[in-house]
């Protein structure tokens, strides 16, 4: 059986320092990767959700055209005078299912740019997540060669890189 191999312990306040910083900055960055995730995927969803009432509003205009073409051709017919009667009752009708049609395009027509609009909001809190977990990353990474070439403005450069990630990072909790 393997034996765990030993975790080095820091023992200099320096390295202390920058592995504590690079811990915190490990858990700041799960937290904004996640929630970026998260708004990656409901962007998705709202946007295939918005795609199909796209759709469904398409059919609502095809069925609305196709009525009033229809009407159309009925004014155009000549038609003795007991058959007026049907021909006026058809034609009333299909110009109430016409507005019907025109009604429920309006309403879907609004919840798809509902859709859409709360698609763009979550890709924006994608974006800064985005960018705030790569200038964590790039800050872990700064940090890390701080310890191994001990030369503290590259901790210091990843700090400031850390703090600006995690601003913008967290700011997509805030839009």
């Amino acid at each position: 059986m393997a034996e765990t191999p030993e975790i080095p312990e820091a023992k200099d306040p320096y390295e202390k320092a920058i592995a504590i910083s690079i811990a915190v900055m490990a858990v700041i960055l799960s937290v904004i990767g996640n929630h970026s995730d998260d708004a990656k995927t409901e962007a998705i969803i709202k946007t295939n959700e918005a795609a199909n009432k796209w759709g469904y509003f398409q059919a609502k205009s095809i069925k609305q055209h196709v009525h009033e073409d229809t009407l159309a051709s009925l004014a155009a017919l000549n038609v003795s005078a007991l058959d007026q009667a049907k021909l006026s009752q058809l034609t009333e009708k299909m110009r109430a299912e016409n507005k019907r049609y025109e009604d429920e395009r309006k309403e879907i027509k609004s919840e798809a740019e509902a859709l859409e609009k709360e698609a763009t909001q979550k890709l924006r809190v994608n974006n800064r997540g985005d960018l705030g977990s790569l200038l964590l990353q790039i800050a872990i990474v700064m940090a890390s060669i701080a310890i191994l070439g001990r030369w503290k403005p590259f901790w210091l450069i990843g700090v400031l890189l850390g703090l600006v990630g995690a601003g913008i990072g967290l700011s997509g909790f805030f839009v």
